[in-house]
């Protein structure tokens, strides 16, 4: 049972098996983390970030960066795009400099996690909330990487992937990002940028 007491957002939930198992449906490259300890991390960041904000499974979640802005497939596609592209970054530049930049397991958690914070953002009571009136809490009341954060630290996610959560997006200005959140943060940028130009959206991705 995982607790969080935040005013209107307090909230108790026991998180259920079923849903875990639908994240490594959902992200099989979850399997390819080697570290039991991280892998349980990841599937439970995940479980609980859904079940906190009313959804069941990450295709629920549709394939934006944030409400309003493009959509392609839903959020799987995202999440897997992006470390897929992470994972060929890592290859690509380790073979021509010849030695190990990143640790895999992180490349895959990190890809996988930046965007766990995302189901705040689309709560949908949360999202009716704020539109009637934002002035009590904002709109969001939080940006995803900083919910991100929260849920990774809550469930034991370590140091380099609760920074990858937090930093990935333009929050990282403000920080000196890790190899890791670098790596993140241009594998994300590189997916919607370049499927924009790509696949020629008229509506353009957000420039933060």
């Amino acid at each position: 049972m995982i607790s969080t007491s935040t005013g209107p957002l307090s909230v108790s939930v026991d998180v259920k098996q079923e849903t875990r198992d639908g994240v490594v449906a959902s992200l099989p490259l979850i399997n390819e983390i080697q570290d039991d300890a991280l892998r349980a991390a990841v599937i439970e960041g995940w479980a609980l970030s859904l079940e906190l904000n009313g959804f069941n499974r990450v295709e629920e979640l549709p394939g934006s960066g944030m409400p309003t802005a493009p959509v392609l497939g839903d959020q799987t596609h995202h999440l897997l795009g992006v470390t897929r592209i992470a994972l060929g970054i890592q290859e690509t530049l380790e073979a021509t400099v010849g030695h190990q930049l990143w640790n895999r397991d992180e490349v895959i958690a990190g890809g996988l996690c930046h965007d766990i914070g995302k189901t705040f953002e689309y709560n949908v009571a949360h999202r009716a909330r704020w539109a009637e009136d934002s002035r009590p809490s904002g709109a969001p009341a939080l940006r995803h990487p900083a919910y991100g954060a929260h849920i990774a630290m809550l469930v034991g996610l370590p140091e380099s992937i609760v920074h990858v959560a937090g930093n990935h997006s333009p929050e990282g200005r403000y920080v000196e990002r890790s190899a890791l959140a670098t790596l993140i943060h241009h594998a994300d940028d590189n997916y919607w940028f370049i499927l924009e130009s790509a696949l020629g959206w008229e509506q353009k991705v957000p420039r933060l």
